[in-house]
């Protein structure tokens, strides 16, 4: 009998269940506002969860298109815009109306928030998470945040200011309530033999994210209290005279948008790490499972990820808190930060070995996969560039090369891991397969355009440090309105198109594709493929799941199949043959 077909022993135990109910969940409720709306079952908070970031996702790429417009060709007049008057701080609210649709609903609730509450539980084998009540009041507190977050920009600049720190502050607490949940599900509700070391890197990467989120969202929510008590109650933690005397002159005379941008970045620079940490173990799972290996020194892979978090850490108390203190921090900091290289260069030899020599399935959520270590390393150069201090703290026209960085490594290969992660899990989702060769198009199209889009952008900003002789003067086309600026505009055009392609597949596929009949379409290890696609309302049902080994069994030298799931007994593995029987 092939490997893939032996009997579940889960579903025995649930057909040979006693009929008394007394060991089983409580029914599933059925009416459509208890179902979709008031439901604390972890899979429907995550599917909503993902609903949230698509929809995020699609309103930040229009915001986007707006502001690429009006810098390639700025005397267009935007009627949208002009309804509400063409001022420099509607375009600031813009900006920061894209940067908190893009960071807080779409890089931070779509991997951790969304993919973590569905998969989590049925990765460790539990049936629930650890308070599903108070994960359905984090999922609307994060819709709550969502509508502040956009309504601010149809107001005035300092009633929006405020209403954007509440939202953010909403944000914040939910994603506290989320870290404690993520926290206590890992560490009390793994099945049994579920040990630490046979834990799937997802669920590491969720788990240790959880713990840096509880770290920076506990301190961001004190600044947004802080902040709003300047702000309403008169106090002075934060007195604007320090702010202003920090400034420019020419920031002081125009401080609404600079405090728009000094506001986003003091909380988008925290969720850096927050955003990747997911996407690092969402992409060495998706690689070790159609590379048909194990993961190279996955113990090592571990303590990586812990890296990334506690330097990633650091980097952030280097940006935020070494303004005015001793002039001798910033060094100590940037020891902390440069050592952040070590364990990204871990992740990176350990994908690149389990590559090494492997039997790659190059199916669109391996080219994701791929396509996320691109751009990572890409970002990651780039990011050396940054640690010249000229250059960082260089005039406006140098934040194309911070955009450019910024978007490359955080924004842009983040959401390829999310959209891996998607087509990977899209049939135990739904039950049905996106379409592959729609996917591989858009996978092409996108992967050219945002290196078409972001690529320049670099060059901009280095563009404003460049030396010319004879009065030549390279920073006129760095300006808005230049050639470059419209052929970004043009490149975002036609990867915001490929999107369109993607809406296309998700929509069609959703209500149309392909039916998956086989619990586990992929030949995966892990426990949410040992049960049937969707899941059902109990998860594993009356019994839970025995774990008898790690997360990727692949390539077994005596196993007849070259997977081995977790959830399989040493004596229902079917052996291979010997050559000479």
């Amino acid at each position: 009998m092939p490997l893939g077909r032996v009997t579940d022993p889960c579903r025995v135990s649930m057909a040979n269940a006693d009929s008394s109910g007394a060991n089983h969940p409580d029914t599933p409720p059925t009416g459509l506002l208890s179902r979709y709306v008031f439901s604390a079952d972890h899979k429907t908070i995550g599917l909503n969860y993902l609903w949230l970031a698509l929809f995020s996702v699609f309103l930040g790429m229009a915001v986007s298109l707006l502001l690429r417009v009006h810098l390639a060709w700025p005397g267009v007049r935007l009627s949208f815009l002009s309804s509400l008057g063409n001022l420099p701080d509607r375009f600031a609210a813009l900006t920061t109306l894209h940067g908190s649709l893009m960071v807080f609903l779409v890089l931070t609730a779509a991997p951790q928030a969304g993919f973590g509450n569905y998969f989590l539980p049925l990765q460790i084998g539990a049936r629930e998470m650890a308070f599903p009540k108070l994960n359905l009041l984090a999922f609307w507190l994060t819709a709550v945040s969502l509508f502040g977050m956009t309504t601010t920009f149809f107001f005035s600049p300092q009633p929006a200011i405020t209403l954007w720190i509440v939202s953010v502050a909403i944000f914040c607490a939910a994603s506290l309530l989320n870290a404690l949940n993520f926290s206590v599900t890992t560490i009390d509700l793994r099945a049994q033999g579920m040990t630490l070391p046979r834990l799937p890197l997802t669920v590491w990467a969720w788990f240790i994210n959880a713990i840096l989120g509880a770290l920076i969202f506990s301190i961001l929510l004190a600044a947004c209290v802080c902040l709003l008590s300047d702000r309403l109650m008169g106090t002075h933690f934060f007195p604007v005279v320090n702010f202003v005397s920090t400034q420019p002159a020419g920031a002081v005379a125009n401080a609404v948008p600079v405090l728009w941008r000094r506001l986003f970045w003091f909380f988008a620079q925290a969720e850096v790490y927050v955003a990747l940490l997911p996407c690092f173990g969402l992409t060495t799972h998706l690689i070790s499972t159609f590379s048909r290996k194990p993961v190279w020194k996955q113990r090592l892979v571990v303590l990586a990820l812990c890296g990334v978090g506690l330097f990633g850490f650091c980097v952030w108390g280097q940006h935020m808190f070494s303004s005015g203190m001793n002039p001798s921090s910033p060094l100590v900091f940037s020891l902390l930060a440069s050592s952040l290289g070590l364990p990204a260069t871990i992740l990176v030899i350990s994908w690149l070995a389990t590559l090494w020599n492997a039997r790659i399935q190059l199916n669109t959520a391996m080219l994701f996969a791929l396509g996320f270590i691109s751009l990572f390393l890409s970002g990651g150069l780039s990011g050396i560039f940054l640690t010249r201090h000229n250059l960082a703290a260089a005039a406006a026209v140098s934040d194309d090369f911070v955009t450019g960085h910024f978007h490359l490594v955080m924004g842009v290969a983040a959401t390829f891991a999310v959209l891996g992660a998607l087509f990977f899990w899209f049939p135990k989702l739904f039950g049905r397969r996106l379409n592959e060769p729609l996917g591989k198009l858009h996978f092409w199209l996108t992967f050219a355009g945002v290196y078409c889009v972001f690529m320049p952008m670099h060059w901009l900003g280095l563009i404003a440090h460049s030396r010319v002789s004879a009065g030549g003067d390279l920073t006129s086309i760095a300006l808005p309105g230049s050639s470059i600026h419209t052929f970004i505009t043009v490149a975002i055009l036609l990867t915001v198109f490929a999107q369109g392609l993607f809406l296309i597949n998700f929509l069609w596929s959703l209500f149309r594709g392909e039916k998956v009949m086989e619990w586990n379409p992929w030949r995966a290890t892990t426990l949410e493929w040992s049960v049937s696609t969707p899941p059902p309302a109990d998860d594993f049902g009356a019994t839970a799941p025995v774990v008898y080994r790690g997360a990727y069994e692949f390539s077994v030298p005596d196993a007849a199949e070259d997977f081995v799931p977790q959830h399989l007994a040493p004596e229902q593995v079917v052996k291979a043959r010997k050559a000479g029987e």
